[in-house]
Parts: structure tokens; sequence; C-alpha cells
């Protein structure tokens, strides 16, 4: 299967068949309204809420232990297309970012029913949103730099600019909020200082990983990081790159931690990349089906979750013991989305 074997530094053991790692604790069928389209997913941190961003501008929020139906609401002048959602760790504040000509961030909280706007900043060309563990900070990635937002102001108390010599495809912000990762259309990936806004460490994912040479009259393919993560003390970098090759480092040292290729994985979904609190890496097997964890130490990996359709979208919960998962599906013409949401289960080694 496209996930395969894992190769860790120089080599991987497969862990044994088992069960998986976690398990689907509720599915939502048809999330998106009429014809729309489904691009951004957000969970919070206990799972109990799911929120969907559609290019019509419409928010979805569900509670699907509460079994009600969705609060739909979102910007109406001007309407924007969601490109990125996150939930502050608290699960009670809902940033969205828009994008029509140029984005703005908004920020929603729950009313009754619904969710209403409690303040909003025009950001500019802006791709997508972090925060820290204590949701003090928000990191925006923006095509050429990071802006960190501070909630308590709502006001810039950063900007790092990008030193990647094409556009930004990827970040994260470390939960204690020490490191920052960069990642671009070039192949390099970044780690900076983002209070003084310096580079510390950089890596090159550039190089092809498929097997043979490119056909004759053909240059190599480009190959850049789609989704990159820290680990919560930002001592750990990783990257899946366009090719679904997934990459590890130690930040301090530089050493590579884990490169695991396949010759038929594929680029991976948004989102899917997330840290364990106790550094293990939950990502994306190669075939975009399910999920699989990395045990860095052990140099194993295991199946955490699997299923019929690929994922479109994922949002992983900051203390990665849970994600959400977007799948599509057309019928009778029509695109419908759906949202799956599990929870891990089992510890890796047990």
């Amino acid at each position: 299967m496209a996930f395969g074997a894992a190769l860790l530094a120089s080599s991987c053991r497969e862990a044994p068949p088992a069960r998986p790692l976690a398990a689907r604790v509720a599915e939502i069928a048809e999330v998106n309204t009429a014809g729309a389209f489904v691009d951004t997913i957000a969970v919070t941190r206990d799972a109990s809420r799911v929120a969907t961003g559609q290019r019509n501008g419409s928010i979805r929020v569900w509670s699907p232990a509460d079994g009600t139906g969705p609060a739909t609401f979102g910007p109406i002048r001007p309407r924007q297309a969601i490109v990125d959602l996150a939930f502050a760790p608290s699960g009670d504040l809902l940033v969205s970012l828009g994008r029509s000509g140029e984005g703005a961030l908004r920020f929603w909280r729950p009313d009754g029913t619904t969710w209403v706007e409690v303040a909003s900043m025009p950001m500019g060309r802006c791709l997508a949103l972090r925060f820290d563990g204590a949701g003090e900070h928000l990191a925006v990635m923006c095509e050429r730099e990071v802006v960190v937002v501070d909630l308590g102001t709502r006001l810039a108390s950063s900007r790092i600019t990008s030193p990647h010599s094409e556009v930004m495809t990827a970040f994260d912000l470390s939960a204690n909020g020490t490191r920052l990762v960069t990642a671009g259309h070039e192949g390099g990936v970044t780690v900076w200082d983002p209070v003084a806004a310096t580079p510390i460490r950089q890596f090159s994912v550039g190089r092809s990983r498929r097997p043979g040479p490119p056909p004759a009259g053909m240059p190599p393919p480009e190959v850049w990081a789609v989704v990159v993560a820290l680990s919560p003390d930002g001592s750990r970098a990783a990257a899946v790159t366009i090719e679904g090759t997934v990459y590890a480092w130690d930040v301090t040292t530089g050493a590579e931690l884990l490169s695991d290729a396949h010759p038929e994985a594929s680029g991976p979904p948004t989102g899917s990349p997330r840290f364990t609190e106790d550094g293990r890496l939950l990502a994306p097997t190669g075939d975009r089906r399910g999920m699989r964890v990395f045990d860095l130490t052990r140099k194993s990996v295991r199946v955490a979750a699997t299923g019929a359709k690929a994922y479109a979208t994922v949002a992983i919960t900051d203390d990665a013991t849970g994600f959400a998962a977007i799948t599509s599906a057309t019928e009778s013409g029509n695109i419908v989305y759906d949202v799956e949401i599990w929870r891990m289960t089992l510890a890796p080694d047990s």
C-alpha cells in the first residue's frame, strides 16, 4: 500500500499488524450547503466542535455530541471565500481568514444557536492560521511574511519576512510559541525564533524521491513541502512534500530523524501533520485515506486510522489526540462533502 514502510534515518521496522490506534467516533454527512465547495476545517482540542469553511463565504459549526444542526454564518460585506479556520485552545473563539482580493481576519464567539463576529482585522493576501498553545498569539501566514497577532490587543506583535526565494507554501507555530517553521515553493524549510525574527535552522526537501531519472528531455520535478509541523516544545520539525515524502528533523542538532518515501505516495491533505505531546508524529498515509503515527525514537510506524475515501483536508487537535477529516464524493452530478471525526484510543506502543 502507498503508506509503505518508513525509512527512519537509515532504517525503520514496520510494526506487525495491529488494530488501528484511533476509532471513528462521529460522521457528519453532507456538510456543505447546496453546490458549495468546502476548503477548510477546524476542530477544538476536545473535538466537541467542528467548523468548516466554504468558498462562498459560509462558515458552519457542529457540536456532534449534541446532535443538533449546524450554525451557519459568515462575513456578509464583502463576502469572502474562507481559506482557513482555527479554534483557540479554549474552543470558544473561532478565527476565520477570508479572501476576496484582499483578506481579513474575523473573530467569532458563540451566541445561543449561532456565532457572532466580535472583531476583525484587514490582513492582505494571507493563507493560513495557527494559535499557540496558550491562546495568547495567533500566527498568520501570508504570501511573503508571517504576522504574529497578540490576541489581547489584536495588534501585530511581530512580522517575519520570508527568506524563501518563492512564495511560502506552509507554516506552523510551536505550542510554547518559541519556534516557527516556514516552507517555500523552492523546497526550503526554515525554523525561526519568532520573537527575534531570526532563522535558526534550514533544511531542504527539494530533491525528488521518485525512483529513476525523469523521462528524456524532461527537467527534474519540482518538490516542496505542502505541510509542516513543530513539536510542542519546538525541538522537532517535520514536513510532508508534494510527493508524499515525510521528513522529520532535530531542530537543535539539525539531524534528520525521518525520511519516509514511497513511489506511489501522493501529496498530503492540508493540515495533516502534528506532533503528539511526547514527540511522536501523526501524519497522513501515502494514499491519503488515513493517518499513521511515527515513533521517531523506536523507529517504528503504525496505522492510526484508515477509511474508504481520500482525505481532502484534515484538522488535528492541538494535543494530537483526535482529528477531523473532510472527504468528498459526487452524487447525481453534485459534489457532496462529509466529515469524519476520530479519537486516538491506544498508545502507539500498546
